[in-house]
């Protein structure tokens, strides 16, 4: 799956020459690391380990100086392996200016068991030769720099720093990291190094210091700045002059990363490296993949030197089945690619169906309140209170941006409580439609927190969904469309799907610690990732509370599974 993989795909200056030799450098340091043999390495034998491990090399040059270069090192383990390829791609001259491109992808190949969960699978982390490679050469993502920790900006960088945001061949998101008002700045730092670790590679990282922290956000704008220890996630197409536009990039809040640094991390890393992973390729490598095995040259297996003259007539039956086997591992190349295309099109359809569906409805209840707000305001000026109907509201619903905040803000209500696994949400956070499910799920907490007040104080006598479908004036509610009361009795007759809907709850409001929650809120449309939930058990008449057992992607449904 592509978001199991990792992969980092970036630029240099470096003339054909330095680049490949930077690539072999860093490849043959990383295979130390891993005490895998360097001098078959170096002597282009391509098993390099005592477990079967194989570092295979395919090259490509075209007659306009064009060069490519692929490593592939494969590591076997007993449920798959890990397979880690570095392609290093110069063009040939262009305009008198050379330019390298680097794509590293490092992922895990094996067929999942039948017990395991469908979206779980062995993601690696930030692989040693990507920092290594970081390192040593000069990343950029078109204007934005890609270090292996965070770039320190001083005010004179500001603006350099703006001209990335703002630029519109960047691809990659950019982690901005602000000043922390009450910490000291070289700790401050220390800490925002740890949590943009794992960011390393998949986002260009900056870290402003305490004076260009007043200088950017002054220059920046009030909608698009970063404050007081925050980080800040700025996706592609960064539009300041756009209040709507910054809504797009996420903040991260300097308390956030304070009570919880591995929470923090995962949050930071999340949506940049599924972005990452399924992202187009730039377009000078584009078919790269095709062509490097099109024109794969034979190579001994075995890594051995044949005998003079006895394997003639084996070599050349070697030299054809190679050629064939170069042309079928090309075909499949592509079907694979293709089909992983189609994949990622067929999410994004099913995300972008369902948020239309969802943008028509939120459109139509806007339009609904507008028209009712223009009555009242009528009805107040014929009554002779012109000024009480222009009256600001007491207070403002300040909307998360990710389903991690909502888990957090759970707090503020006083009859929600959150019982479920922090993973599932920080899920859902790793995709772009994100801030609109966590606005949802909030809403929602906000209508229940105000139904079970009216039902723990005897003002109300139905359940959640009652309360939705014919609200009280003076209580908050969402769509009753997007209120499941209970799931289907596929659902629930089936052990395994109605297994994973048996969610924690304290012990005194059932004894064993779990009850099934079938009841849901509907947080988005489509199939699976797209069609994300949050499963509630209503206690009112017991505790006076609603507990939430699950926020995170659809559980299983035999649609899904």
């Amino acid at each position: 799956m592509a978001e199991e993989r990792y992969r980092t795909v970036f630029h240099t200056e470096l003339p054909a020459d330095e680049a490949f030799s930077a690539a072999e450098q860093q490849l043959r340091g990383w295979l130390g690391q891993k005490n895998l043999d360097q001098k078959a390495f170096d002597k282009g034998v391509p098993r390099v380990g005592p477990e079967g491990e194989l570092l295979l090399v395919l090259a490509r040059n075209s007659a306009d100086g064009t060069q490519t270069k692929r490593w592939q090192l494969r590591e076997p383990e007993q449920d798959g392996s890990w397979v880690s390829t570095l392609t290093v791609h110069a063009a040939g001259r262009v305009r008198d200016r050379a330019r390298s491109w680097f794509w590293l992808d490092v992922e895990f190949l094996g067929a999942p068991s039948d017990e395991q969960d469908s979206r779980k699978g062995r993601r690696p982390g930030v692989p040693r030769l990507a920092r290594a490679l970081l390192g040593a050469v000069d990343a950029r993502d078109s204007l934005a720099e890609l270090r292996e920790r965070p770039v320190l900006v001083r005010p004179p960088d500001v603006e350099a720093l703006i001209d990335v945001l703002c630029d519109p061949d960047r691809r990659m998101p950019v982690i901005v990291a602000s000043a922390h008002v009450r910490r000291e700045f070289g700790d401050w730092r220390e800490s925002i190094d740890r949590t943009t670790w794992t960011a390393t590679g998949l986002a260009s990282l900056y870290l402003l210091d305490p004076p260009a922290t007043n200088q950017f956000n002054s220059e920046i704008g009030e909608s698009h700045r970063v404050w007081a220890g925050a980080v800040r996630t700025y996706l592609p197409d960064v539009d300041p002059a756009s209040d709507r536009d910054a809504l797009r990039h996420r903040v991260l809040t300097a308390s956030q990363i304070e009570d919880n640094e591995a929470r923090a991390k995962a949050l930071l890393s999340g949506l940049p490296r599924r972005l990452s992973a399924e992202a187009l390729l730039p377009r000078p490598l584009t078919g790269l993949s095709r062509a490097l095995l099109a024109e794969r040259p034979p190579a001994d297996p075995a890594g051995g030197v044949p005998s003079a003259g006895v394997q003639e007539a084996a070599d050349t039956l070697f030299k054809e089945v190679s050629r064939i086997k170069g042309n079928l591992d090309a075909a499949l190349e592509l079907v694979t690619e293709a089909e992983e295309t189609e994949r990622r099109l067929a999410r994004r359809n099913d995300e972008l169906a369902a948020l239309s569906v969802e943008f028509d409805a939120a459109n139509q209840r806007a339009e609904y309140l507008q028209a009712q707000v223009r009555a009242l305001r009528h009805r107040l000026v014929q009554a002779g209170h012109q000024t009480d109907g222009h009256t600001p509201p007491d207070e403002q619903t300040l909307l998360p941006t990710s389903a991690a905040e909502v888990v957090d803000r759970i707090a503020e209500l006083e009859r929600i409580v959150f019982t479920g696994d922090i993973d599932h949400p920080l899920e859902l956070d790793m995709m772009p439609s994100a801030s609109s499910w966590a606005q949802t799920a909030w809403q929602a907490l906000l209508a229940m927190d105000d139904y079970a007040a009216a039902s723990a104080d005897g003002r109300f006598g139905g359940g959640f969904f009652a309360w939705c479908k014919e609200p009280p004036a003076a209580g908050r509610a969402i769509s009753a469309g997007k209120v499941a009361a209970d799931e289907s009795e596929t659902v629930k007759g089936n052990a395994k799907m109605s297994r994973r809907r048996m969610l924690p709850v304290p012990e005194d409001v059932d004894p064993s610690g779990e009850v099934h929650m079938w009841a849901h809120i509907r947080l988005g449309g489509g199939a699976g990732m797209s069609a994300p939930r949050m499963h509630y058990f209503d206690d009112v008449k017991n505790t006076g509370k609603v507990y939430i057992g699950y926020l995170g992607p659809h559980l299983p449904v035999r649609s899904t599974n």
